[in-house]
């Protein structure tokens, strides 16, 4: 339960496919329950597994709040992904929709509520622009209105990392007297060491020095290999621009794909592959094997040095083990690692035309509440969350009983957790909390001149132009990238061979795009 990753769901369907499937998904006409109360309608968009958003008790604080009886609309992600385009075009929305919708879909529809100044009646939203500066500006367009209360969850972890993380078998390291390595030649020295002196203690040469992802097709994955270039100067970012083979430094907008940096890590890999430090079928493997590479038996530790999200990546049975290590540095260069990624998403919207909406600001002002936001991220106070103090919570151990059941709305609820809340109980944010701080001196800062801050967004052409672009450049870089990795023959001619093809297909395109929304956002 509750370690859900986001992800921006396109929808495709076509209208006239949906539209009797939406029958009672929204609407703004009035409508009263049999006590005459206004019947409010929100729409929260949630995965299979979380449970009826009826048994959570913590949601008749909000019909008290507003002194009305709320008609929830769950739909599931599938549906969403089907149901959301038809839902716009015929002007279909819910008298608030959580989590369902984006910048890009309030520029296109004018069915929203501009919330600039509604703040006032919404105490809980206006303290929280006043106080977490990034969520306003994530909420705020270009032309300074508002059309959602988005959440915000940054304050559980020291350090935000993006979920990108550099592990080593720290018991591997302390059998055979090595210490953690800091530069790419201890590095290789000790994945020598991991490969031919048996530190697992089973009598085999059964270990997998150092164990990498599969490459992808259409970008710079989560967990990829190329988190390597951070111990070359670059901040990858890669679940935000680096993923398209950008990065931000100073405030300008460049590819590194076809930087030395990215040449050498290449050759690098080429290096340990050859030497069966990294396993050969390693990028073209699937990841379930990976993951099944990293837990093994859950008794015998296999894997040297991984990425993944925290060291819960290798089970319960060997994650002790492992612990977070910096990126290893190139030579001549200096560690850098995945920016700080405050955990803002989107939150609560109103429809322009709701005939209730004083009451969906009383509710968004409640679900606001400090107690209310920690219910519907992790349960009902009493059966699954309690508070110790102001600002201090344990999640029970009743929460995470039933990995099938989400018993809360997590992420797809509305929550504003505040600056220094204590946390206790969530073995994640416990886990991320220790991990990810090694991180904090040589990550750039959120909001930075070396970040690309996740609320840049395009316009839907250039949005389109950069993907369409996109889809050449990966289709022809990574066969090139995993050819050289594996079997070398990357020289001046051949990189500049690459280079050219990769600019020829629109790469630089694809930075004076970026460039030109980083600008209007930042300056």
């Amino acid at each position: 339960m509750m370690n859900i990753k986001r992800h921006v769901i396109a929808a495709t369907a076509g209208v006239s496919a949906i539209l009797m499937a939406l029958t009672g998904c929204g609407g703004s006409k009035a409508a009263t329950d049999s006590n005459g109360k206004p019947l409010v309608k929100i729409a929260i968009i949630t995965p299979a597994a979380t449970q009826s958003v009826k048994k959570m008790k913590w949601t008749k604080q909000l019909e008290a709040a507003c002194d009305c009886t709320i008609q929830w609309q769950q739909i599931g992600n599938d549906a969403w992904s089907q149901q959301k385009n038809a839902a716009l075009a015929a002007g279909d929305v819910a008298d608030i929709t959580v989590w369902g919708y984006n910048k890009s879909d309030f520029a296109k529809n004018p069915l929203f509520e501009d919330l600039s100044d509604d703040l006032d009646k919404m105490p809980n939203a206006k303290k929280y622009f006043k106080e977490d500066a990034y969520a306003k500006k994530f909420a705020t367009d270009l032309q300074g209105r508002i059309f959602q209360i988005p959440s915000s969850v940054y304050e559980r972890n020291t350090a935000l990392v993006g979920g990108q993380t550099m592990m080593i078998n720290k018991t591997w390291l302390d059998k055979l007297g090595l210490q953690v390595p800091k530069t790419w030649d201890e590095l290789e020295q000790v994945l020598k060491a991991f490969k031919e002196k048996d530190p697992n203690g089973n009598g085999k040469q059964d270990e997998i020095p150092f164990d990498i992802n599969a490459l992808g097709t259409t970008g710079i994955g989560w967990w990829s290999p190329f988190l390597l270039l951070n111990g070359t100067g670059i901040s990858t970012q890669v679940s935000q621009i680096g993923g398209q083979g950008l990065y931000v430094k100073n405030g300008k907008v460049k590819d590194f794909l076809t930087t030395s940096n990215f040449r050498e890590v290449i050759e690098y890999y080429n290096k340990l592959i050859s030497e069966g430090l990294v396993p050969a079928d390693a990028l073209t493997k699937a990841s379930d094997k990976y993951t099944a590479e990293m837990q093994n038996d859950g008794k015998t530790a296999r894997v040297g040095v991984a990425f993944g999200w925290n060291t819960s990546a290798f089970g319960s049975g060997l994650e002790d083990q492992y612990v977070t290590m910096l990126a290893p540095t190139a030579p001549g260069a200096k560690t850098t690692w995945e920016s700080e990624q405050p955990d803002v998403y989107n939150g609560a919207a109103v429809a322009k035309d709701s005939p209730y909406k004083e009451q969906a600001f009383k509710i968004i002002n409640k679900w606001l509440d400090p107690d209310v936001s920690m219910e519907s991220y992790y349960g009902d106070k009493g059966t699954y969350l309690v508070k110790n103090g102001t600002n201090d919570y344990s999640v029970k151990p009743a929460a995470f009983k039933d990995s099938s059941v989400n018993v809360s709305l997590a992420d797809r609820g509305l929550t504003w957790m505040r600056p220094g809340v204590k946390l206790h109980g969530v073995t994640d944010v416990d886990l991320s909390n220790k991990e990810w701080a090694i991180y904090k001196d040589v990550q750039p800062k959120a909001d930075s001149k070396d970040t690309m801050p996740s609320y840049v967004t395009m316009n839907d052409t250039d949005q389109n132009d950069v993907s369409n672009r996109n889809t050449p450049i990966f289709a022809y870089a990574l066969p090139q990238i995993a050819n050289w990795m594996q079997k070398g023959g990357l020289n001046d001619s051949t990189w500049k061979a690459y280079v050219d093809k990769l600019n020829s297909l629109g790469l630089q395109d694809n930075v004076k795009t970026w460039q030109k929304w980083y600008d209007k956002y930042t300056k």
